[in-house]
């Protein structure tokens, strides 16, 4: 009798747990689709799957990812394939391929593991075309700004507010104190003595805290071989790796 209610107890675990599986597998925003590890065909795939790839489940049951001509780069299909029979796979970047022809960029993670006794993988890629796109575009957006600011006749540098140090200068900035690029970049606005009148550097943060920047602000600042240059002044708060 004991032995009956054990049988029957890890029955209901093992049914609650392919019960809520089945659950994850169906709600999971992420396009998943368990395959057969021997040869790759598609056994299951869920609503995301089918929303991504603009396939209808009718369609994939039965035939392989390179069947359905969903890897957009056909010779990735067989490494993946290969990869699986030793090990798992986890946020591999991969180009997939819709239905109408369109790509998407996608982080794909596999396991292995037995679907009724029959060795199989759950496969489950994250779209991350959005995130691609943005990042490439703040990539364009750095390297405009590092062409324009390199590009400017006027002196141009980007200094901590707390100690002055230099982290960017042109070679306006270059032009107007006398110092190279390497030699500003190591150094602060205070070890350069740029500021005849360090007073007039408190005041131009005095204003930039106040009013968020500061336009045609009047200084004098040093060359490095003594002379003195009044200068007009513009500045704009910026944050880099959490710093002003």
């Amino acid at each position: 009798m004991r032995e009956v209610i054990i049988d029957t107890n890890d029955r209901e675990a093992s049914c609650l747990s392919e019960g809520k599986f089945a659950s994850v597998f169906a709600q999971c925003p992420d396009a998943m689709i368990i395959a057969s590890l021997a040869d790759g065909h598609i056994m299951d795939a869920n609503a995301a799957f089918v929303e991504r790839t603009g396939l209808t489940l009718d369609e994939v049951i039965g035939k392989t990812p390179t069947q359905l001509d969903l890897w957009a780069v056909p010779s990735i299909g067989p490494k993946v394939l290969q990869q699986l029979q030793t090990g798992n796979i986890h946020n591999l970047e991969i180009p997939f391929r819709r239905k109408n022809g369109e790509t998407f960029s996608g982080l794909m993670s596999a396991q292995p593991f037995d679907q009724s006794s029959t060795p199989a993988v759950l496969v489950i890629v994250r779209d991350i075309t959005q995130r691609k796109q943005a990042q490439q575009q703040l990539q364009l957006s750095e390297e405009k700004f590092a062409k324009a600011f390199h590009a400017s006749p006027d002196g141009l540098a980007i200094t901590r507010q707390q100690d002055g140090m230099l982290l960017e200068v042109n070679e306006g900035f270059c032009r107007i104190t006398g110092y190279s690029e390497a030699y500003c970049l190591e150094h602060s606005t205070f070890d350069l003595g740029v500021w005849v009148d360090l007073g007039d550097r408190s005041r131009l943060i005095e204003q930039l805290k106040r009013h968020g920047s500061v336009r045609d602000f009047r200084a004098r600042l040093r060359n490095v071989d003594g002379s003195i240059k009044l200068c007009e002044l513009s500045s704009h708060p910026i944050v880099i790796a959490g710093d002003d």
